[in-house]
């Protein structure tokens, strides 16, 4: 049942949002056709004893204590229509634009309550592994919000979650950044859930880690996600390259896969669900495009998408997406690609002019 905040009960459970939506079981339904009966008789009917509030309800509160995702992103791009909404379920996790309030829910998907708390969301999942498509209105436009219950990261024991490798993160985020803090939960990847659009172009699938298993998870960040979408409309604008989006040669990893590779640093950007590996391959050979159209496809191709992930960090509208970007050469394994991520800090390498 969904129905609009009754106006009288400000009092008693004070709110910022009067016209969210909420779920409410059949308890708390028969405890609202009860208030609202005592409004038809008069207002001095109203018992002053109420129940405690469902928890719909008290995700309204002036300040909610949120113990799970804090997300705030600066901005959005004009093009954007769907948002990538990660939340740790069992608790109250916090969404928010700051140039963009959000101003009404035109709907949420089952097994989430959305409430608006000031310019922003309160977002409450009971059980792990639900998803859904929330739309949502701001003063601009309507959002599609896709939202994933994560698995809180308490449940990983001995570096394994429900039978897949997770390994350890180091617990003292690099240089006190938050963006370096041990991931709060993983989204367990399926079948039903694969091809969810996380972005305009892109699926959950695509930022999957390599590392097979019976069970399989990930962690993935919407401002990645934002990154990417930047760099492909500039791209096409720069370049007149037209594609259907960026093949992703490596997304996220677990530190058990990221040890396993090779890779000695237990801070690679991969294990916090931001950094891609990525091409463009539009003829689908496998490989980079000759993007810059000099006959020859090579490491100045994937400095075409560095110039792009730089006008982008440079910026002083995207400039809270600034990360780490490296060029990388053509192997026998591999052709030419671009590292991109969005740790919070600039870092170059591989520089190609």
């Amino acid at each position: 049942m969904r129905v609009p905040f009754p106006l009288f009960l400000r009092e008693t459970y004070p709110i910022r949002a009067l016209a969210a939506p909420l779920q409410l079981d059949r308890m708390n339904s028969i405890a609202l056709a009860m208030m609202f009966g005592a409004l038809l008789m008069g207002l001095d009917s109203l018992p002053t004893a109420l129940p405690e509030p469902p928890v719909a309800l008290a995700l309204l509160a002036e300040t909610p204590e949120v113990d799970g995702e804090r997300i705030r992103l600066e901005s959005l791009p004009g093009f954007t229509t769907r948002l990538f909404v990660p939340v740790v379920a069992g608790s109250l996790n916090a969404f928010s634009i700051a140039d963009e309030p959000i101003v009404g829910i035109v709907e949420s998907p089952a097994g989430f309550s959305l409430s608006i708390v000031s310019d922003g969301l309160v977002v409450h999942a009971e059980q792990s592994d639900a998803w859904g498509y929330a739309t949502v209105e701001t003063a601009e436009r309507v959002l599609v919000l896709t939202l994933f219950a994560m698995t809180p990261a308490t449940s990983v024991r001995d570096g394994m979650l429900d039978g897949y490798q997770i390994g350890e993160y180091i617990k003292t985020p690099l240089k006190g950044l938050e963006t370096y803090a041990p991931p709060r939960g993983f989204i367990r990847l399926t079948p039903e859930n694969a091809d969810a659009r996380v972005s305009d172009r892109y699926s959950l699938r695509d930022f999957q880690c390599k590392l097979d298993g019976g069970s399989k998870f990930l962690v993935l960040r919407p401002e990645a996600l934002i990154k990417l979408e930047l760099m492909q409309h500039k791209l096409a604008k720069r370049s007149r390259a037209g594609f259907e989006k960026f093949t992703i040669m490596s997304g996220f990893r677990t530190p058990f896969y990221n040890s396993r590779i090779g890779n000695e640093t237990g801070y690679s950007r991969h294990l916090y669900g931001d950094a891609m590996d990525i091409y463009v391959d539009s003829d689908g050979d496998g490989r980079m495009d000759d993007l810059n159209r000099d006959g020859r496809v090579n490491q100045r191709d994937a400095a075409l998408l560095l110039a792009v992930a730089e006008e982008i960090d440079d910026s002083a509208d995207w400039g809270w997406l600034k990360g780490g970007a490296g060029v990388y050469r053509a192997n026998k394994a591999h052709g030419p690609f671009l590292h991109v991520d969005t740790r919070g800090y600039v870092a170059r390498w591989g520089i190609v002019r």
